[in-house]
Formats: structure tokens, sequence, C-alpha cells
């Protein structure tokens, strides 16, 4: 028997859980799995893989030290000192206040550090606001332990993506009533925070800075607290000539650049800052993030009493190190990525332009918001689906079944079924392997421009140089590209996992088929992600 708590959480793990273990697990690899299915759901960024997995086996410098518990609970000196000079240096996040190390506190991901934050500033069945559409990750993340509930505040002039949700007070749309609405529901319980995504993911734009002005400004008045997850600042990129839509400044803006008092009239203890290594560098593995908060002395000393039971490990303390501290490694990563980024967003573009597919335009982060509505199923295995969340769910099903894996939007609290996001940040083989799985799919013609892409992306590579201290190695050199095992045993060990991966993949897309035609297209959307609570996209 385990406690009523324990149990809540048992029944939350759904069948779904199992069927993401098996998408992640049946991975697609050119060499050793091709096959498997493509992920373009996950926010994963692969385009400097090489060059990383190259530098880190050759910059991995364990100290003594760092076979005990370290020099600090909180995380490591060599941390702290590696994150403020991440913080204080270059241009991105341009502190007002320079960061310090007695502002930060470690932790293994954004995702344990926005459970402690709603952990220390909420109480059971309080809400947070945030603009939807969201991560779907932050339901988990606020309610798994610290039971705090998202308040998804909808704009009631488009879908949310459009330039007025990122620009200025309109931003702000709906705030004021979605908060005194959801108090008026919820006898007791109280919105303590807000939270803003910048940039912003699903949507893969960055709020302006009188926009972020106007979250304080909106904070102070209504005595909330006002959380920045700034997960993606690294990942801008410039989208000309696909992006048109613009009508300010589409630049990252962190809000440790911001004056909070002097320009919005806010109380600087109100404000804290999320960040992550695990999309700017491409290391969603090795676990490194921290809150900073430069005026709250008392949420510090709380979050130290919950922050050693998520402490960073110490090889990944050392290599994120090293990767910061050298400045000409660091300068020419950032510099790097952000042109691939462009490169393969332009791959992105003009195949959605080709195939006459909407995308949203972006300038940040890993992925795009594409339209495929025209493309919902009414029907599966002859039989009519119910409603639209049905119609959706037939179509995620649909590109498992063609070994290609994208996100539902709704999952993100979309408004608009038939809206998937779909990651591009992926290595060029997988990027137009999935494209051509994706048109399988939809029943739609080959992109004659793929071998065209596949050639431009190659001499871009050469052109868009590697960072000088981080040489590319070959596919031979690392083993194989999604595991380096022993050469003896290879062979023998992708054949067996890629025929258990293939039943089990058989298995789900079944079972999800046939829930589909029983009226369970909500369930099957609520759960399709790939996370916490519902399995979700990050």
């Amino acid at each position: 028997m385990i406690s009523a708590r324990g149990q809540k959480h048992a029944g939350k793990v759904t069948p779904f859980w199992t069927a993401f273990d098996r998408i992640i697990g049946d991975a697609f690899c050119h060499e050793t799995n091709p096959g498997g299915i493509v992920n373009m759901a996950i926010s994963n960024n692969s385009l400097l893989e090489p060059e990383l997995l190259a530098f880190f086996g050759a910059n991995l410098r364990l100290q003594p030290v760092d076979l005990t518990y370290g020099t600090s609970l909180f995380g490591s000196h060599r941390l702290f000192a590696s994150l403020c000079r991440h913080f204080n240096l270059g241009h991105t996040f341009a502190p007002v206040t320079p960061v310090r190390p007695e502002h930060l506190i470690t932790g293994p991901g954004c995702g344990p550090l926005l459970d402690q934050l709603a952990e220390h500033l909420a109480e059971p069945g309080d809400g947070i606001l945030v603009a939807a559409p969201y991560y779907n990750g932050y339901d988990a993340d606020l309610a798994c332990r610290a039971q705090v509930q998202c308040v998804a505040v909808y704009s009631s002039d488009d879908d949310g993506t459009g330039a007025q949700n990122f620009e200025g007070v309109s931003a702000l749309r709906n705030f004021a009533a979605t908060k005194d609405k959801w108090e008026s529901e919820h006898a007791g319980q109280t919105v303590r925070a807000v939270l803003v995504c910048s940039p912003h993911n699903p949507v893969g734009r960055c709020y302006d800075r009188e926009a972020l002005i106007s979250y304080g400004r909106f904070a102070e008045e209504h005595n909330l607290h006002l959380i920045f997850d700034e997960i993606f600042a690294l990942s801008t990129y410039s989208s000309k000539p696909h992006c048109t839509s613009h009508t300010s400044d589409p630049s990252f803006h962190s809000a440790l650049s911001i004056d909070w008092l002097r320009e919005a009239d806010c109380d600087p203890a109100r404000i804290h800052i999320i960040w992550s290594a695990s999309k700017d560098f491409g290391i969603n593995g090795l676990r490194v993030g921290t809150i900073v908060s430069q005026a709250n002395d008392e949420l510090l000393r709380a979050l130290k009493a919950t922050a050693k039971l998520y402490m960073v490990s110490s090889p990944a303390d050392a290599l994120f190190c090293a990767l910061v501290d050298n400045q000409c490694v660091y300068d020419d990563f950032i510099r790097t990525n952000q042109a691939r980024m462009a490169q393969a967003y332009s791959v992105i573009a003009r195949w959605c332009e080709f195939h006459e597919i909407s995308m949203k335009q972006c300038t940040a982060g890993h992925f795009v918001l594409v339209d495929l509505t025209r493309f919902l199923p009414d029907h599966v295995d002859g039989e009519p689906l119910a409603d639209l969340p049905a119609r959706e769910g037939a179509l995620w099903t649909s590109f498992l079944s063609h070994a290609v894996c994208l996100t539902p939007g709704s999952n993100y609290h979309c408004t608009r079924y038939g809206t998937f996001r779909l990651t591009f940040t992926l290595r060029r083989i997988a990027l137009l392997e999935g494209l051509s799985r994706v048109e399988k799919a939809l029943n739609l013609p080959s992109w004659p421009h793929r071998d065209e892409a596949l050639t431009e992306i190659e001499q871009s590579m050469e052109t868009i140089a590697a960072p000088e201290n981080m040489p590319t190695v070959t596919q031979a050199q690392l083993g194989v590209s999604q595991n380096v095992v022993a050469e003896p045993i290879r062979a023998l060990d992708v054949a067996a996992s890629t025929a258990r991966a293939r039943a089990g993949r058989r298995d789900y897309v079944d079972s999800l088929r046939s829930m589909l035609k029983d009226g369970g297209g909500s369930e099957v959307l609520l759960n399709c992600g790939m996370g916490m609570n519902t399995p979700a996209c990050a």
C-alpha cells in the first residue's frame, strides 16, 4: 500500500507514458535505426551535436572535490562563477545589477526550479497566470508536488500568437479579468504570480521591452510575483527574408536588463528569473539550471531548504563550466548555433511555402507552429470521429504510424485545433527525413528541393564554421550518433532493440486508434505530449 498522495501520482502515469517511453527509445538514427521515429516534437537542438561531443570528450576535468558533496549545497563555487560570467558578460542579458553568487540557486533544469518556486511562493490550490498558448510542461511542473494551478489567460482578439500579444500593454490582454474570474470561482484560493516565457514556447517570439515593463506594473498593482522563464535566451536567429510580420523589434530583452523600480514602479523582490543550459547549448541531458532572484533574501533562504534535493551533478557542472569559461568557444558556439538555426528555419519556411502550409513566423526557439487544419481526418478505419479533439488526435496518431512525431497545439492550450508544433533544430538528415514522413502522413507530394536543401545545408556547415576549439568528429569516431556502444555487441543490440521498438510502436498506435474510435479524442490529446504528469514536449 502507498499513501493517498502516492496513489494520486500513480494515477497520473497514463498509458501514454509508455507510448512516450517507446517514442524516445525508438529514436531515428540514419546509421543504426533508420526506421526509428523522427522526433520533431521535443525541443532538442542537435545542430552542434558532433562539436559538443568532441569538446566534452576532451574537456572533462574532475577534481577530487567533485567526488564529494562539492563546495556548496546550492551549487558549486565553480558553477556559481561560471553562471555569473554567463549572465554578466556580453549583451544578451545586460543586467542592470551584476549577478552575484548570492543571487543564485542551482538545480537540474527549469522544471525542478519551477517546482521549488511554486512550493515557496504559493499555497496548495493557488494559481499562477500564464498567457496561452504556453509550454505544456508548466502544468505538471507547478502541480505535481506544490499543487499549484496554471491559470491560462486567453486573448479575446486572436489565438494568442499575434504580434499584439508580445508588444507593450496589449500583452496583458485579459490578465486582470482572468485573475478576478478565477479567484471568484475558487473560494479561498489566490493567484500568486505571473509566469512569462520569453522567448516564447511554443510561439517562437520575444516580448518587447515595453511588454515586460507592463507585466511589472501589473504585478505591482495586483501584489504578485513575476517569474521569467528565459530558457531560450540565446536561441534567437534572423528569420529574414521569411519573417515579415513583426511590427517591432523582435530582439530578446532579459528581465535582468530592466530597472524594475525605476521603469515599472515594481518592487524588485517580486522578480525571479529561471534559466537552463538545456536549450541554448543543446544539452538537455546534462541538467544544469538556475534561479536568479536579486532582491528577495527570504525566498532564497526558503529555496536553500529544498535545493539540496535538486543538486547538479559534478560531471554536468564541470562540462558546462568548461564550455562557458572558454570565452572563445562560448562566443563562437553562440554565433554558430544561431547561424545554423537560421539556416534550418529557412528550410522549414520553404518547405511550408511549397506545400501551402501556414506557419507562425519566428525569431527564437527550436520550433514553429504550423496549421494542419485542412489535413484533420474525419474517420478512423471507416468510423466517424466525434469532434475536433478526436480529429487532431487521429492526425497525431497517423504521424506516429509513419514514424514521425509532432505535438498537437492543444497540448499547449492553443484554441485552434489543427495547429501542431514542429521542431526544426535536428541534424540535417533527420530533419529532411522527418519532413518526408510528414509528407507521407499528409499524402503530400515530395518536396522537389530536398536534395538541393541537403546540399545547401552541407555547404552551410562549411561556411558556418564550427568553433575553432570545438572540432567536428565523424560518425565513425563517435561509434554511433545516438549512443556510443562497444563494436562487438552493437549489431546484435541494435537489431534486437529495433525489432522490440517497432513491435511496441504498432501496439500503442493501435491502442490510440481504438481510443479515438471509442470517442476518447480529448483523453488522447490531454496525454499525447511528452513530460511530467501529461508526458510533455519541452
